[in-house]
């Protein structure tokens, strides 16, 4: 009896180790539209922050949300659906469905444009925004985690 409830015991233990994998190593992989979701770490701080990697290749945020962790504020003007953010000396402008962004008032081609989605959120680049800001962006493709850090000035 102890033998049978050992071998139960053990093909239990395997088909879990087995199929528990699986299922870790699928939702690391893209939904039913393509889209990748990874996960984003400020200065070794992992964010509570809905990212989408679509087949675009750029990693798209809700603009609110990523500027308030990176504990800065940013202003939506609903009319043009446009996002203005700004610090001492950098202003960022982006406008949904537009690839051209402005910085400190100088266009710059974007790969991936802000879009406004079904949730009725405004999606950024992340790159685009972390560097313009001084940060340098880390994309680990393998565990699909993004490392952003700020230098101090």
């Amino acid at each position: 009896m102890k033998r049978r409830s050992f071998l139960s015991l053990a093909v239990l233990t395997v088909y879990i180790l087995v199929f528990g994998a699986q299922a870790v190593l699928a939702s690391a992989g893209p939904d039913s539209r393509g889209v990748y979701r990874p996960t984003i770490y400020i200065s070794g701080e992992k964010q509570a922050l809905t990212a989408a990697i679509p087949p675009s290749g750029s990693t798209l945020v809700p603009f609110r949300a990523f500027f308030s962790a990176l504990k800065m504020d940013a202003q939506f003007d609903n009319q043009t659906k446009t996002v203005t953010a700004k610090n001492n000396d950098t202003t960022v402008t982006l406008t949904a469905g537009k690839k051209i962004a402005t910085l400190n008032g100088k266009e710059v081609q974007l790969l991936q444009g802000p879009e406004l989605v079904d949730d009725g959120l405004m999606y950024v680049n992340l790159r685009f925004i972390a560097e313009a800001f001084g940060g340098k962006v880390q994309f680990d493709k393998t565990n699909l985690t993004i490392q952003i850090d700020f230098q101090d000035k």
